[in-house]
């Protein structure tokens, strides 16, 4: 398993308890799994923290792979492990991030299971404007991570246009013309929250 922050990486064990500081990622493949006696049948659960989780082939050379995100997870989501068959998971901590491992037992009432995130994210990704694409992940990230504010409802996580673009699967130009349009309209303020996240009028994500 690697630990990576910028510039920087280095190969670490896979415990069965987890922390991952904020900013920095996990690489984690089945190899690391078999060498620490994890089983691909169990889970890793949040036990604290916000997590994404992108996917990438295992091989491609780890610090060089381009990576898919499967969904965001918070504490009480779980991870399962079965897909380290064929891929490998970059685990990035958005907050500081607490995992621990589990059997795999069905997620508790009321969490957000990692195929969910997958399955609404391919969804959104098939719609047919990039407006309605970008639209519909804010609503999705609103409707699963964000509270609501005063006048707004506020994501606890910063999302740069670059992974909006890779989310919605179109190109950075065309996620940061529609967020323009969208602030000149007062339906959007960026990074003015203590996460540094975007705040959203409930006329743009509420269905």
């Amino acid at each position: 398993m690697t630990i990576e922050s910028g510039a920087t990486a280095k190969v670490v064990p896979a415990p069965a308890a987890l922390r991952i500081a904020p900013g920095h990622t996990v690489l984690l493949d089945a190899a690391s799994l078999e060498r620490n006696s994890m089983e691909l049948s169990h889970c890793l659960s949040v036990a604290q923290g916000l997590l994404r989780v992108a996917v990438s082939g295992p091989d491609v050379e780890a610090l060089e792979s381009e990576s898919i995100t499967l969904g965001f997870l918070q504490a009480g989501d779980q991870l399962p492990l079965d897909l380290l068959r064929r891929s490998r998971f970059h685990l990035e901590a958005l907050t500081p991030v607490h995992l621990e491992e589990g059997a795999g037992l069905l997620p508790p009432e009321g969490a957000t299971s990692l195929h969910d995130w997958t399955v609404a994210l391919l969804l959104i990704r098939h719609l047919g404007e990039a407006e309605q694409r970008l639209a519909a992940l804010l609503q999705l990230l609103v409707e699963r991570l964000g509270r609501r504010c005063g006048d707004w409802y506020e994501l606890p996580l910063h999302l740069s246009h670059q992974r909006l673009a890779e989310l919605v699967g179109h190109t950075r130009v065309t996620v940061t013309r529609q967020l323009s349009k969208w602030r000149q309209a007062g339906l959007v303020a960026g990074d003015t929250n203590a996460q540094g996240g975007l705040r959203l009028a409930p006329e743009l994500v509420q269905a």
